[in-house]
Formats: structure tokens, sequence, C-alpha cells
């Protein structure tokens, strides 16, 4: 990876970013992204893990946005669907009660169908330039232009619900569909496809890698200070531990993904809860004895540390904690041969 063409863009994000200031980030890393940011599961994953883990090193709600544009497009890759160059994707696929789109039956006469309903947690809502968005009522992930002429008109996006100050400015607003026009060739894949497809394992340790990004930022900050006590240097020196022993665990469950891409032994998901795990443990460690070593002052007075702090702190909420644990014991339990040996 080459680091010092990666520092230039990220060096102009200041340091409170703006949604403007993000989009024109991004914008400017696709060429590079291109250039040097390999797929998932073709040999270098680790080496796509490190550039989102150096993303977010330097700003999550960037890191976040980024790893949005690396899954859609890395589906897209999958489904044999080429991404249009230098526009800034997004993956929306949460669900829930809040989730009510739902897409109507184009016509005989091949009318194109219609997205209807609002989509919650959709990161980038009015930064992106296009969004694959899944549709649980008719099981189809589609593809879809924001910015298209006309498009706007059946958008709307409500930004009240996110109340939260972390992430504000990636704009992660419900967006409601009023009718819009989508036609075949927009669908990405058959229907249930989007959670069917070997790859959708390829992507759950994304999210880590930027959690890994993030609670490095933390410890650079300490890294750079003059420590006072004892007590200050032996929590450096576990959180430098905790990165280490993070950093080898996305780098051993890379190694798993190039081996088994298709994942035809089924142990891809389980090896990713398992590094998940151990990444959002590590994560509340640091964030723990960050404050421990230097009180409540970075906190209080540091802008990039108090927002570095909230944004980790509500971004390794991603990891489903017990219900992952479970999922994952489950299958220790009907694999009992996983991970029972030394790690290779």
């Amino acid at each position: 990876m080459d680091h010092n063409a990666l520092k230039k863009p990220l060096s102009g994000l200041p340091e409170a970013p703006s949604a403007d200031d993000y989009r024109s980030v991004a914008l400017e890393l696709l060429p590079y992204i291109q250039a040097n940011v390999p797929p998932m599961g073709e040999g270098q994953s680790f080496s796509r893990l490190g550039f989102l883990n150096e993303v977010a090193r330097c700003d999550l709600g960037l890191a976040r946005l980024i790893e949005g544009h690396l899954d859609a497009t890395q589906i897209l890759r999958e489904a044999g669907h080429p991404a249009v160059s230098n526009k800034l994707y997004a993956i929306w696929a949460s669900g829930g009660p809040s989730d009510t789109t739902d897409l109507t039956e184009g016509g005989t006469g091949g009318e194109p169908a219609e997205l209807t309903g609002s989509k919650p947690f959709c990161s980038g809502s009015d930064i992106v330039d296009r969004a694959l968005i899944y549709v649980y009522p008719a099981e189809q992930l589609v593809d879809v232009n924001m910015r298209a002429a006309g498009a706007r008109d059946y958008l709307r996006f409500e930004a009240g619900q996110w109340v939260a100050p972390a992430f504000a400015q990636t704009h992660t607003w419900t967006v409601s569909f009023g009718g819009l026009s989508v036609k075949e060739d927009n669908c990405i894949g058959d229907h249930k496809w989007y959670f069917d497809r070997p790859g959708f394992c390829l992507g759950a340790l994304a999210p880590a890698a930027c959690w890994v990004g993030g609670a490095m930022g933390l410890v650079d900050s300490v890294r750079k200070r003059s420590l006072q006590n004892g007590h200050a240097r032996a929590h450096l020196g576990a959180m430098v531990s905790s990165v280490c022993s993070m950093n080898a665990l996305l780098k051993w469950a890379a190694a798993q993904i190039d081996a088994d891409p298709d994942n035809t032994s089924g142990n891809l998901f389980p090896t990713a809860l398992l590094a998940r795990h151990h990444i959002e443990r590590a994560c509340t460690d640091i964030l723990d004895r960050f404050g421990r070593t230097l009180g409540p002052r970075p906190f209080a007075f540091e802008t990039g540390n108090a927002r570095r702090i909230a944004e980790l702190t509500l971004y390794i909420r991603q990891c489903h904690a017990e219900r992952d644990l479970e999922e994952l014991g489950s299958y220790l339990e009907a694999h009992p041969e996983f991970c029972s040996g030394t790690l290779q």
C-alpha cells in the first residue's frame, strides 16, 4: 500500500469535517481505491482491511462511508454488474420494524417497478451518488442512482431521527422513496441472492477493521504525550498489546477468506464472528484505558478525541454482542473441529 499517496487526500480533512468535506475527500480517494485496494477473497484481503484501518485511524466518519462504498462495489463485482466509475456508493441493507420499503411489480409491457416506503440507517444518504438497497418484502437488492435527473422528486431525507452527535455529519438518515422507478437492469442478482451468496461473509470483517483503526487513533494520541506516572505507562503497554493482537487476528481471518473465498468449508462467517468479538472487546478495553490514562480532559476539551471516543463507542455496537456469541457457540457445537487446534 502506498501510504504517502493515501496521506495526501486524508490530510485535507479538517478536525471537525462537514458532510461536504466527507464527500469531497471520499471522491478524491476513489482513484486511489481503484488503483491500490484489492478485492476481498483474491489473495490480498488483509491489504484491503489495512486500507480501511488506515482511513479509520484518520477519521471514523470517513471510514464508515468508504467501508460502505467498498462493500457495495464488491457486491456488484460478485454479481457481474460493473460499478459506475468515479461514483461513491453505499449499501443500505438494515431492516427492522421501521423499514417499510417495498418494490411493486413492473407491468407486462416492460414498465419499471417502483420503490416505495422508508429505509433507516442510510449512511451517507445525501452524500453518495448511488446506493444498493435491500428490499425485504421482494427479497431483492436494487441499485438506485441517488443523483439521477428527477430522482430527488421521489426522495425524502428524514434527518431528525438520528439524535446522536456521533457520526452526525455522515448523514445516516432515514430515506423515503415515493415511487422511484426501478428498471430490470437495476436489480442486482436474483431474489434472495444478496444473503445467499458466498461473498456475504466477506464483508463482515470490514467494519471490524474500521474499529481497529479507530482504537489505533486513540492510542496514537496517548503515544504523543509525555506520560506522568507508571500507571499511565502500564495502560499504554496494554493498549498497544491490544492493537497488535487485533491486527494479528484480522490477518488470520483475512487468510482464511483468501484460502476459501467461496466458503466451501462453511467456516467464514464463524471466523468473522470470532474476530469481531475479540476486536469489539479489545476496543472496549482501549476506550476504558484511554480515560483511565488521561482523565476527563480529552473527553471535554479535545475536539478530535471527544468525537473519536463517541464514534468508536457507537460503531462497535454493530457487533451484536451475545447474539453473535450464541451463534458462534452453536456453530462450535455442531463443528467441534473448528478452531480446535493451532491457528494456521
